[in-house]
């Protein structure tokens, strides 16, 4: 599991809007982003960058809070900077988000590839 520097996550909103500042968390412990741009009101863009410097075991986008409407994601982009390796790229598709759901963004680098 390599070490991550930092990532940048964009998503779209779908019909139901998401909250006004969204958190991640990080092996459990929630952390809000480093720096936020843009919205998450329906048909919105945000884009987000945290840079948590650590091994993720667990990765997630946190859902809204308790009592709080559903959060319909049409879709997002992970950007990916870690210690030994090249950045990459995951695309998540879409989801709806209540209190009870966090969205799973961590994905380990893909496996080198080589021809024979």
């Amino acid at each position: 599991m390599p070490k991550l520097n930092e990532f940048t996550l964009e998503v779209k909103t779908g019909t139901n809007p998401g909250p006004d500042a969204p958190n991640f968390a990080i092996n459990g412990f929630p952390l809000e982003f480093d720096e936020f741009e843009g919205s998450t009101e329906s048909g919105a863009t945000f884009t987000a960058k945290g840079a948590p410097n650590s091994f993720p075991h667990s990765l997630v986008l946190k859902g809204p809070e308790r009592g709080g409407a559903d959060w319909d994601i049409e879709g997002a982009v992970i950007r990916f900077d870690c210690d030994r390796i090249e950045p990459y790229e995951v695309r998540l598709g879409a989801v709806t988000l209540d209190d009870n759901d966090d969205l799973n963004i961590w994905h380990e680098p893909p496996l080198p590839t080589f021809d024979v």
